[in-house]
């Protein structure tokens, strides 16, 4: 019993989550604007979509990706190379935001008629799950969580940056 618990305690799915408070004189509808701005200048593959634009209930949810490309060398590493898909949601009220990014899932991709090598769910174990096809190698999945963990903290900061800048509105033209 304690070794199942601890196999499935070792294995949480990343996430990266914050309540981040603001002025308090900014208002819920100001932060959505802000949030909405963030992510339409932020992400522009079109693998990238937004799924909820709530403005009432306050909540800004989609769909994001970013690349992993190997600076190292191991066998299938071309295979590896690919994309972290995941989800973005960002929560606003007057005063606060909250953002939560999860969901992360590493797909390989196809080389030279070779399929690809997935790890799929990247979780906090530091030993790499038995991928889609191919041995498992611990190098490549911390190589993977690392690079991703590299961009998320690049996107919550420039997200930090944006929900701090008033709102660029269209009503003056």
């Amino acid at each position: 019993m304690i070794f199942i618990s601890t196999l499935s305690y070792s294995q949480e799915p990343l996430k990266w989550e914050e309540v981040v408070a603001v002025d308090s004189t900014v208002n819920k509808t100001e932060l959505f604007n802000r949030a909405r701005q963030w992510f339409s200048n932020t992400f522009k593959s079109e693998k990238d979509v937004i799924s909820i634009s709530d403005k009432e209930n306050g909540e800004i949810s989609g769909n994001a990706v970013v690349e992993y490309k190997s600076d190292r060398f191991y066998v299938g590493v071309v295979c590896v190379n690919g994309y972290v898909n995941f989800k973005v949601n960002v929560y606003v009220k007057d005063g606060r935001y909250k953002y939560v990014f999860h969901s992360f899932d590493h797909e390989g991709s196809y080389y030279d008629g070779n399929k690809p090598i997935s790890y799929g769910i990247l979780t906090n174990s530091e030993y790499a799950p038995k991928p889609t096809r191919g041995g498992a190698n611990n190098k490549a999945w911390a190589e993977i969580k690392d690079q991703t963990t590299s961009q998320i903290n690049a996107l919550i900061n420039s997200l930090k940056i944006a929900m701090s800048q008033k709102s660029e509105t269209q009503d003056d033209w």
